[in-house]
C-alpha cells in the first residue's frame, strides 16, 4: 500500500513537471516566434530607411549632417540586429535601445523636414519612400510590442513560486524586452 501511495505521488509530481515544461516550452516558442517577426520587421524598416536616405541625402546641403547621422544610426541598428540574429538574450533590449531611440529621433526630424520643404514634398519618389519607411516603422513598432508582450508572459510564468525552482532545472531563464522600441508614429 505504501508503495502505491509513493508511486501515485511520483506520477503526480512527474505529470506536474511535464505540464510545467510544456507550458514554459510553449511560452518560449511564442517569444522565439515574436522575435523572428520583430527581426524581419526591423530588417525591412532598415532596408526602407536605406532607400529613403539615399534619395533624401541628394536634397540636403553638403554640410548637413542629417543624412550621415541617419546612415550611422541605421548601420548601428543593423549591426546590433546582426549580433542578435540567433535568439533573444538577456540584455538584447539594451543593445538595441540606444540605436533605436536615436534612429527614431532622426526619422521624426527627417519627416518634419520633408513636410516643411516644398521641393521635397513635391518629389513623388521621395514621398513614396517616406511612406514605405513610415509603414515599415509602424510594423516594426507593433512587432516590438507583440514581442514584449510575449516576453512579459514568459517572465511572469517564470516568476511563479513553483517555477522559480523548476525553470532553471528545465533550462529556462528570463528574457529582456526590447527597450528601444519605437513609440512615435512617423505619419
Amino acid at each position: 500500500m505504501e508503495y502505491l501511495i509513493a508511486l501515485a505521488l511520483l506520477v503526480l509530481v512527474g505529470a506536474w513537471v511535464v505540464g510545467a515544461f510544456i507550458r514554459l516550452h510553449h511560452l518560449h516558442e511564442r517569444v522565439q516566434s515574436a522575435w523572428e517577426k520583430w527581426q524581419f520587421a526591423t530588417q525591412h524598416r532598415n532596408d526602407c530607411l536605406g532607400d529613403f536616405v539615399s534619395l533624401f541625402a541628394c536634397y540636403l546641403p553638403q554640410e548637413d549632417t542629417l543624412a550621415r547621422d541617419m546612415r550611422r544610426w541605421a548601420e548601428d541598428s543593423r549591426r546590433a540586429l546582426a549580433a542578435l540574429t540567433n535568439a533573444p538574450v538577456l540584455g538584447a533590449g539594451q543593445v538595441l535601445g540606444h540605436a533605436e531611440r536615436n534612429l527614431e529621433r532622426i526619422l521624426r526630424y527627417s519627416g518634419r523636414t520633408v513636410e516643411a520643404t516644398p521641393q521635397l514634398r513635391e518629389n513623388e519618389e521621395l514621398l513614396g519612400l517616406y511612406q514605405a519607411m513610415a509603414v515599415s516603422h509602424r510594423m516594426q513598432a507593433e512587432e516590438a510590442r507583440l514581442y514584449n508582450r510575449s516576453v512579459h508572459d514568459f517572465n511572469a510564468a517564470l516568476d511563479e513560486p513553483a517555477m522559480r525552482l523548476l525553470a532553471p532545472t528545465l533550462g529556462f531563464s528570463p528574457m529582456d524586452e526590447i527597450s528601444g522600441r519605437p513609440t512615435t508614429r512617423l505619419n
